[in-house]
């Protein structure tokens, strides 16, 4: 019988393992939810595209990436604290602290939604011509924009808290499916009764339907805290938490403007529908983001509690698997654009076949990310946000420079060179601040190398866990 070479069984082993244990069927769950995320997404920008013209949908991205740039601003940082504090909390047995952690965020997401929101309204209704986000007196404009700034804020927290609590089905599903079937279903109505959809109109449908998400995710949050806490009264630690909160906050926002601000200042340097053009690129692009965002889902929601509880064999397996799932999502992806990316920009219409290059450009950034793991979300769920602030903050300072300075003398394919550029240095980077600070390499050369992580042991500690010493760190069993 023929002998199987070693590093056949080993290639063997891996994918049974990817395909055969619990762990890999959760990650391959998540997955699955991502990908029809992935396709109701780009179905609604495609449909947008179609229904409202190309010089429309330019004024949609415009206003979109910004409204979605302020609700980041606004959540002030609670998305992301309520995953790591719940986790936290929960592992060392404080259901106390974890409830009042929860009604912090509430309160903080709340009021941040106000400020931010009653800003914005405000200055729409100005109505400066100065910045591409004119209203020309259209009112219901500003008004709907506000409204899906408002609720696509709370439906973050509640959405991050959904799936720290509930599960991942409640807190993705219905933040990434539920009102964007709405918001399809009246594009398509549109198309068929040849009417021509406006900004308006879009946001205010997505407003509708992140109204249901919200009141869907607070309900059985609420179900699920009285079956599992049952009459537990709230403990606060507003002294740790609020720094704490700062730095993710600030750490969120710098990173939603590497994401949105590009759309905007492309409208500000060129025009709307170049800045259309380039989100559509660019959403096409994201493919890697939001399957790789699958797997940040998943590592989210069970690397916290593995992390805080010291198990760290089944931390390594997991990330392991991860890899994995990384790595076919990258082959995958990067032969997509290259064989049939001409005719997925064909799909919003005939003028965008044109930015091809771009689509190319930005797809190797993105699957360079990708393959580079969700360093950046573990990084902030494990205390180290300090150090993941201060390298997207600087990485923003570099793209916005080199916008100024590239945009103007070649276009949107500069502006695509830039933010590859940037994505692969920034990915490259964090990666590398992960594997130090936290000792797990999320990243698909894990697959390649032997060597164990050096996993902190922070099982014991209660209060504090960015307080980790040298002496704590500890390898873990081998893969």
């Amino acid at each position: 019988m023929t002998q199987l070479h070693p590093g056949s069984r080993a290639s063997l082993e891996s994918l049974k393992a990817l395909f055969g244990n619990s762990v890999a069927k959760g990650i391959m769950g998540t997955m699955a939810l991502k990908a029809a995320s992935a396709i109701i997404a780009f179905s609604l920008f495609t449909l947008a595209a179609n229904a409202s013209g190309a010089e429309e949908f330019g004024r949609f991205s415009i206003f979109f990436s910004v409204a979605s740039l302020l609700s980041i601003v606004a959540a002030m940082g609670q998305e992301l604290k309520v995953v790591r504090a719940w986790n936290q909390y929960m592992a060392q047995k404080q259901p106390a602290l974890a409830l009042g952690a929860l009604r912090y965020g509430w309160i903080l997401s709340l009021a941040g939604t106000a400020v931010v929101g009653l800003s914005f309204g405000a200055f729409l209704l100005a109505d400066w011509n100065a910045t591409p986000l004119q209203i020309n007196g259209d009112w219901m404009l500003a008004l709907a924009t506000v409204a899906f700034l408002i609720t696509n804020t709370l439906s973050l927290f509640s959405s991050h808290a959904a799936r720290a609590i509930v599960s991942i089905r409640v807190g993705d599903g219905h933040h990434e499916l539920t009102w964007r079937t709405l918001v399809i279903t009246m594009l398509v109505a549109s198309l068929i009764f040849g009417h021509s959809i406006t900004t308006a109109e879009i946001f205010a449908v997505s407003a509708f339907g992140l109204m249901l998400v919200i009141a869907i995710q607070s309900v059985l949050i609420s179900r699920k805290l009285s079956r599992e806490l049952g009459p537990v009264k709230a403990s606060y630690d507003v002294k740790t938490w609020t720094p704490r909160s700062i730095r993710l906050w600030f750490a969120a926002m710098m990173e939603a403007t590497n994401q949105h601000l590009e759309v905007l200042l492309i409208g500000i340097l060129l025009d709307p529908m170049a800045a259309g053009a380039y989100f559509v690129a660019a959403r096409l692009a994201n493919a890697f983001a939001l399957a790789a965002d699958g797997i940040n889902t998943f590592g989210t929601r069970r690397v916290p509690g593995l992390y805080f509880t010291g198990q760290q064999r089944e931390l390594s397996q997991t990330l392991r698997l991860m890899a994995l799932m990384s790595l076919v999502i990258v082959a995958a992806g990067l032969g997509t654009v290259l064989l049939f990316g001409h005719w997925l920009l064909a799909l919003f219409g005939t003028t965008y076949m044109d930015y091809h290059l771009v689509l190319i450009i930005l797809s190797v950034g993105t699957a360079i990310a990708a393959a580079a793991g969700p360093a950046p979300s573990f990084l902030m769920i494990t205390g180290h946000e300090d150090a993941y602030m201060k390298t997207v903050a600087t990485s923003v300072v570099w793209r916005i420079i080199g916008f100024m300075l590239v945009i103007p003398a070649f276009g949107i394919v500069g502006a695509a060179c830039v933010t590859a550029s940037m994505l692969v240095l920034l990915s490259i980077y964090l990666n590398m601040q992960c594997r130090s600070k936290t000792g797990m390499d999320p990243s698909i050369l894990r697959l390649l190398r032997k060597k164990a992580d050096c996993i902190p042991d922070v099982s014991e500690q209660t209060t504090n866990p960015n307080a980790l010493s040298a002496a704590s760190i500890r390898p873990s069993p081998a893969e």
